[in-house]
C-alpha cells in the first residue's frame, strides 16, 4: 500500500504497477519489475559480477567519492556509489569468469571548477614529485582553489588523501603510504594517483565518517564545488 503524504501526493509505496519513493528529499516515480528469473545463465553471472566489483570498488574509493560525487549524484536522485557505477561502468570488462577494472579511466568527481593538468610525475621510492599548471585562464579558477592528491591501491584496499595544496602552489612533494604489511610489500603493488580540486570556499567542510553519514542523511558535503577528477599516473614500488 502507498503512503500518502498529502491527500494530493503519494510519499512512498506502490499503487498498481507504479513504485514511488522519496531519495535525498526529492520524490522519484518508477515502473515495478514484473518478472526475475533468478537463474545461472552467463548473461546474468557477468551482470552479478560486473555489479559486485562495482559497489566493492566504489566503497574503496568511497571518501573521495564523498568529495567528488555527492553533490553530483543527490542532484540526480542517487547515491555515490550508483551514481559511480553509471559513470564508470565502460571501465569494467568481464572476461573468461573474471572482472577487470581500468582504474586509470575511472571518474571520481563531478562539477563545474576547471581541472589542473598534470606535466611531470617523478617517483623516488615512496618519494613522489608533482607538477602542475594552475590554468588560472579558465574561467572560474582561482589561484587558492584547493589541489586533492588521492593515493589508491586496490590491492592493499587503501585510499587515502595524502595531501592538499593550494592550485597556485603548481608543485606537490609527499611520500606513498607504508602499508605495513609484509605480504603485501613482498609483491609489486601498484599505486595510483588521483586529483581533485575544490574551491577554496567549501576545501574546509570535513569527509563525513560513516557514523556521521548515517545521522545526516540529507546533508553528506552537499555544499561542495568540485572538477572533474583528474587521473596522475600509477606507479609500482618494489
Amino acid at each position: 500500500m502507498a503512503k500518502s503524504r498529502s491527500s494530493i501526493g503519494i510519499q512512498s509505496g506502490k499503487l498498481g504497477d507504479v513504485v514511488y519513493y522519496t531519495r535525498f528529499g526529492k520524490e522519484f516515480v518508477r515502473r515495478k519489475a514484473e518478472t526475475f528469473n533468478d537463474c545461472k545463465s552467463e548473461a546474468q553471472l557477468r551482470q552479478r559480477a560486473l555489479f559486485k566489483a562495482m559497489q566493492k570498488t566504489a566503497s574503496l574509493y568511497g571518501s573521495a567519492l564523498q568529495r567528488g560525487l555527492t553533490k553530483y549524484a543527490h542532484s540526480q536522485g542517487h547515491t555515490e556509489a550508483n551514481e559511480f557505477s553509471r559513470l564508470n561502468k565502460d571501465c569494467f570488462a568481464y572476461v573468461d569468469g573474471k572482472v577487470t577494472v581500468d582504474y586509470s579511466a575511472l571518474q571520481l568527481a563531478c562539477g563545474p571548477i576547471p581541472p589542473v593538468s598534470f606535466v611531470t610525475c617523478h617517483a623516488d621510492g615512496h618519494h613522489i614529485e608533482l607538477s602542475f599548471e594552475a590554468d588560472l585562464a579558465y574561467d572560474g579558477a582561482h589561484p587558492d582553489d584547493i589541489v586533492h592528491i588521492y593515493v589508491v591501491s586496490p590491492q592493499a584496499e587503501v585510499c587515502m588523501l595524502i595531501i592538499s595544496v593550494e592550485r597556485q602552489m603548481e608543485h606537490v612533494v609527499f611520500d606513498l603510504p607504508d602499508l605495513g604489511n609484509e605480504v603485501v610489500s613482498a609483491r609489486n603493488i601498484p599505486f595510483y594517483l588521483y586529483a581533485i580540486v575544490e574551491s577554496s570556499n567549501t576545501a574546509s567542510i570535513p569527509t563525513l565518517s560513516a557514523d556521521e553519514k548515517k545521522a545526516k542523511k540529507l546533508h553528506r558535503n552537499i555544499s561542495r564545488r568540485v572538477s572533474n577528477s583528474i587521473f596522475i599516473s600509477v606507479i609500482t614500488v618494489e
